[in-house]
């Protein structure tokens, strides 16, 4: 009995190292990004990487709250900022794929008020135009910082989207400034990045579906995408397993002065107020990567996803697919170092995300936290370091290299 079980104990040894090739060994990864985690002053971290079109690992690191002890975990949820618009630019393009709306059409076709730029006021803004960044609406920051909910305690904006819209789009609105709100150069001849646009393509989304932008996301895109820790409101998270926003002294490493901030929110919501996980992120950087296909189904059409990556006004916006950027870090000596990839990065009060992936080799990186970069330092160890590290890793652990 004894020989036996020996017997055993070589067979199952035997087993598990001829299978250890095949399970990737990331104590590695992890004592990097800790260590470039900390030189980057970041209290909280998830990131992952995407191979072969397939959510293939997932890390998470540091605590939810600076100076306590909640560590955060693969289901915590991070306000993700600006990369927020990727996912509102693809409740849009549903509706596209579903035929349901012209990308080309003027906005004011579908909108129950009118948005002309008062500079220019023949000439029409399209679905498009709001997409690649060329409408010429202007976000002005006047208004825009004052409607934070940082400043009242945090929470949820208690203005609705349409009516902010309304009182930035309309004369005599609230919010209404013509030598701010737009640029005096007409829609179409120059690229300028817009979250009131974004806004507006969140709005468009809610009119034409006839449902608000949060139901809608909630019902076509994030239930059938299997998102399930993915929402748009603080209202809606159901529980506290949600990093929180810290704003960090300017030398990131000495982190004496760390502020901790509420939670908050702004009514142009549909721009960057998306909280989230890597994992649930992932879904997103899927499709892209598997023309449309989320776990072997067919959720969007090829040619749309092609449309979604396609440069839109190569003249105008040399590097602007809809929403996603092929030059998100704007460095040349980046560009030399790093293929263009499209991309997109957040950043608001408090949090910082990255994402970037490669349709050819359908790989893809995320990096979400609940610190700000402050220094060109820190851009460089997240945007480049650790980007460059996770898609290396992804390349690594590809089935076509370990086929090859």
């Amino acid at each position: 009995m004894k020989f036996l079980a020996i017997k055993i104990l070589i067979g199952l040894s035997l087993a598990l190292l001829l299978k250890a090739p095949d399970l990737p060994d990331h104590l590695k990864l992890d004592q990097y990004l800790e260590k470039k985690m900390k030189q980057s002053g970041r209290i909280g971290m998830q990131a992952a990487y995407v191979a072969d079109g397939v959510l293939k690992w997932v890390g998470s690191y540091g605590v939810k709250t600076f100076q306590e002890s909640d560590e955060i975990n693969d289901s915590t949820l991070f306000m993700v900022a600006s990369v927020s618009k990727p996912v509102t630019a693809l409740a849009l393009m549903k509706l596209y794929d579903q035929g349901r709306v012209s990308l080309d059409a003027p906005i004011n076709d579908y909108l129950p008020f009118k948005v002309v730029n008062p500079n220019f006021p023949e000439v029409k803004i399209t679905i498009r135009m709001l997409l690649a960044h060329v409408s010429s609406i202007h976000d002005n920051w006047d208004v825009l910082e004052t409607l934070y909910t940082l400043g009242t305690g945090g929470g949820d904006s208690p203005i609705a989207l349409g009516d902010f819209l309304k009182s930035y789009f309309m004369e005599g609105g609230e919010f209404y400034a013509p030598a701010r709100n737009f640029y005096h150069t007409p829609p179409l001849t120059e690229e300028h990045y817009s979250n009131v646009g974004y806004a507006l393509v969140g709005y468009l989304v809610e009119i034409i579906a006839g449902k608000p932008f949060n139901v809608f996301m909630s019902q076509e895109i994030f239930e059938p995408l299997n998102m399930h820790n993915t929402y748009w409101f603080l209202a809606e998270v159901p529980d506290n397993n949600i990093a929180t926003p810290h704003n960090l002294p300017y030398k990131e490493t000495d982190f004496k002065g760390t502020q901790v901030l509420s939670h908050f929110g702004y009514p142009e919501y549909p721009a960057g107020q998306l909280r989230t996980t890597v994992t649930d992120y992932a879904q997103i950087v899927k499709l892209m990567a598997n023309q449309g296909k989320i776990d072997n189904k067919q959720f969007m059409k090829e040619q749309t996803i092609r449309e979604f990556l396609k440069i839109q006004y190569p003249e105008i916006a040399k590097w602007r697919a809809i929403s996603w950027s092929y030059n998100e870090f704007e460095n040349v000596l980046y560009n030399l170092i790093m293929p263009r990839r499209p991309s997109h990065t957040g950043l608001d009060p408090g949090m910082n995300s990255v994402v970037s992936f490669d349709p050819e080799a359908r790989s893809g990186v995320i990096i979400f936290s609940n610190s700000p970069t402050t220094t060109l330092r820190s851009e460089k160890i997240i945007y480049l370091d650790m980007v460059r590290r996770l898609f290396k890793e992804a390349a690594n652990h590809s089935d076509l290299k370990n086929k090859s």
